[in-house]
């Protein structure tokens, strides 16, 4: 799978490059966090069962560790730095339901590889804890292989793709799409070996229980509002303060409207659209159980998997909203938008029909690389920026950024880059004068709506 989009924003940043020097903060305003909006539930969150609430915060406390944000990589942080320090007291701070952001509305695809690094090992060492985890916490979670399809939708860039295979892939000629995929779309396309989909929702589950088990303090309803540096930090929310020795921010594309990372990271919102449940015969029909994985090289990536319930996605990037909201204002509009460009790629999805769709965002930078490490002082420190990959990508780094605020050693530690090492982004006024709108020009299929 290639992160194409990346291409978009170093194009983007070059451009914002030979403009005039000073503008780039000229509409940068002041925005802070985002804490009221309502998410809609993801089809992943409705197959699980319910978690119990956790209660919100309130009045003061006195942590060792304090986690902003209760997704996946928050969790994952929270459970390692138990285990790696018994003593310290954690806790996890979330601005609405755990797990609930980008956690619950990824498309499950798990892969031993970090966007932007050449080893392999480390990844590999990444991807062997998550599915240790998943094992010695009894996590029922549809962790498994799954065949997965690059797909390419113009000949020139199958042709391409054709002569230079990675190591154990193997082509897909057109032909055999058409028949077995029940779509005429594609030039080609490569199946790709090392993949794995998890069921991210009752993966969520997991965590929670896992880090209960070990008596982490979770608080949902309970967002940062602004974070003091001292030591110790200071943690503001609504209903109470925390004071923490060390703070780690997992809050990945909602990092900048908490005041961090602004010229480092930004937010890139997707939609994804649900079909009914599909009956087995559908699913072999349709050719859904032989590849049930797919990517498609663009310039914006679009994504189709199908659930362990039967349901088949699309997951289709949206674009940059203004001042690094995590908010989509025109969900109709992404809703048609989703729609068209499925029933292009697969007309028999006009039949079958489509019934929950859900927004998410995910944070991304220009260097294609997490950022992990210090952000304010030394004891503020962030696990956050996965780029679309971030399931194995975010419990490794929780996992990593709790080695060393706890002091514990890694080999693999040496890999993490912080902010310094990443290629700054525009201002609010180039993204607005060149992301935005080349982003939605060069969506795929967006032109369909216009005719």
């Amino acid at each position: 799978m290639i992160s194409s989009s990346h291409a978009l924003l170093a194009l983007c940043a070059g451009g914002a490059a030979l403009a005039a020097p000073g503008l780039g903060g000229m509409l940068f305003g002041a925005r802070g966090v985002e804490s009221g909006e309502k998410r809609t539930e993801a089809l992943w969150t409705s197959e699980t069962p319910s978690i119990e609430p956790c209660p919100r915060l309130e009045g003061e406390r006195r942590v060792d560790l304090a986690i902003v944000g209760g997704g996946c990589t928050g969790l994952a942080g929270a459970y390692y730095a138990k285990k790696l320090r018994p003593d310290w007291s954690v806790a996890v701070l979330e601005s609405h339901r755990l797990g609930s952001g980008a956690s619950s509305r990824n498309s499950g695809a798990v892969y031993a590889r970090y966007w932007g690094l050449d080893d392999e090992e480390m990844p590999r060492r990444g991807f062997e804890r998550l599915a240790r985890f998943i094992e010695e916490e009894e996590i029922e979670c549809d962790f498994r292989p799954s065949p997965t399809l690059e797909l390419f939708a113009s000949r020139r860039s199958a042709k391409k793709a054709e002569t230079c295979l990675e190591p154990g892939s193997r082509w897909v000629p057109a032909e055999d799409l058409r028949r077995g995929a029940h779509s005429d779309y594609y030039a080609g396309a490569a199946q790709l070996p090392g993949y794995y989909t998890v069921h991210p929702g009752k993966l969520v589950a997991g965590h929670v229980r896992a880090t209960r088990r070990l008596e982490v303090d979770l608080y949902e309803n309970s967002p940062v509002v602004q974070v003091k540096k001292g030591n110790p930090a200071v943690l503001v929310t609504p209903g109470g303060i925390i004071r923490a020795d060390h703070v780690l921010l997992a809050t990945n594309a909602y990092t900048p409207r908490l005041g961090f990372l602004k010229a480092a990271m930004m937010p890139v919102h997707q939609y994804t659209f649900a079909t009914r449940k599909l009956s087995d015969s559908e699913i072999s029909g349709y050719g859904l159980d032989r590849w049930p994985l797919r990517f498609e090289r663009s310039i914006l990536p679009v994504t189709n998997f199908l659930t362990p319930s039967g349901h088949l996605c699309i997951r289709i990037v949206l674009g940059y909203a203004s001042f690094n909201s995590c908010v989509w204002k025109d969900i109709e509009g992404a809703r048609y938008l989703a729609k068209r460009m499925f029933e292009q790629r697969y007309p028999w999805i006009a039949d079958i029909g489509l019934e929950q769709g859900w927004q998410g965002v995910t944070g991304h930078t220009l260097r294609v690389r997490e950022i992990s490490g210090p952000v304010m002082g030394a004891n503020i420190q962030s696990a956050v920026a996965f780029n679309g990959l971030g399931i194995m990508p975010g419990h490794n780094t929780a996992y990593l950024s709790v080695c060393r605020i706890t002091g514990h050693p890694d080999q693999d530690l040496r890999y993490m880059l912080g902010k310094g090492a990443q290629i700054p982004i525009p201002g609010e006024f180039y993204r607005s004068m060149l992301l935005k709108p080349a982003m939605k020009i060069l969506t795929p299929d967006q032109s369909a709506r216009l005719s």
